[in-house]
């Protein structure tokens, strides 16, 4: 009797973190339409399982028909998908704790498949989309393998990598953002200030800035100048107008409101209570 024995090494695709489903959006179209997607904080891998079209992302236009595999990374802008052949299906599939990588670099731009080498990744789609559809016992669990299946299969068939989401990354970012803020509370900021300081999309920055500190960065900011501006009316005779203008909000009406929100109450009321104190 002749005995083969292998051991298994589990890899798991060389990520800190198990791949995750978060969603998969089913986009059918029966008449030639073009829409818009916005952006989120996880990956893409859009499927398209009949029919043909564009995808129009920044400066990209990707032409796209039945077996086209496109992969997109977290913090991308918002992409619209122009339909000219119907009927016309897509399976969008959001990865949770996931980057795709290409030669060891962040993939900045879509990744492309036109013609998928193997039945197995339309097999594998649409067994995730009867366990969402069916919901039987477990189904998130058996979504996340099948998704990693269909992971292994494209490391495979490409040069595709994937690593797992940088959280020590997007800690760090957030922290930059938070001293960002604490220096600069005075300055006229806005979440596109924020964006372009840090470089993050404005909904992935907003996302994981709330996921570590539980407040957005704009309740912060204000947070931190009502903070800074009862340090200016405990130790200062400066008036409620220049107070309001020393940490950065836009009106005296404003910062009254803000501050009374925060505190209970207006600026003049708690100046008399500190000082009676």
């Amino acid at each position: 009797m002749k005995q083969l024995r292998h051991t298994i090494q589990h890899h798991n695709l060389h990520m800190q973190a198990p791949v995750r489903l978060s969603h998969i959006n089913l986009y059918h179209c029966d008449t030639p339409t073009s829409d818009v997607f916005p952006g989120h904080p996880y990956a893409k891998l859009i499927f398209v399982q009949k029919g043909s079209g564009q995808l129009h992302y920044e400066n990209y236009n990707i032409s796209f028909q039945a077996g086209t595999l496109i992969l997109m990374n977290p913090e991308r802008q918002k992409f619209s998908i122009e339909i000219n052949e119907n009927p016309t299906d897509i399976a969008i599939l959001g990865i949770e704790y996931l980057y795709f990588l290409k030669k060891d670099n962040i993939l900045e731009q879509p990744f492309v498949l036109h013609q998928c080498p193997s039945e197995m990744y339309s097999f594998f789609i649409n067994k995730i989309v009867e366990e969402v559809q069916g919901q039987p016992l477990s189904f998130e669990d058996v979504c996340s393998h099948y998704t990693e299946l269909l992971l292994i299969f494209l490391q495979r068939d490409t040069e595709i990598q994937f690593t797992s989401f940088l959280e020590d990354k997007s800690s760090q970012d957030c922290q930059n953002i938070k001293d960002y803020l604490d220096k600069h509370y005075a300055e006229n900021i806005t979440l596109d200030t924020l964006s372009e300081e840090s470089g993050m999309n404005k909904y992935y920055l907003v996302h994981s800035f709330t996921k570590k500190y539980i407040r957005s960065p704009i309740s912060y900011l204000n947070e931190k100048r009502i903070d800074e501006s009862k340090k200016l009316l405990e130790n200062t005779d400066y008036s409620i107008a220049e107070i309001s203008k020393l940490i950065g909000f836009s009106s005296q009406s404003y910062f009254s409101q803000a501050f009374k929100k925060k505190t209970l109450m207006t600026p003049n009321e708690y100046r008399r209570s500190v000082k009676k104190d």
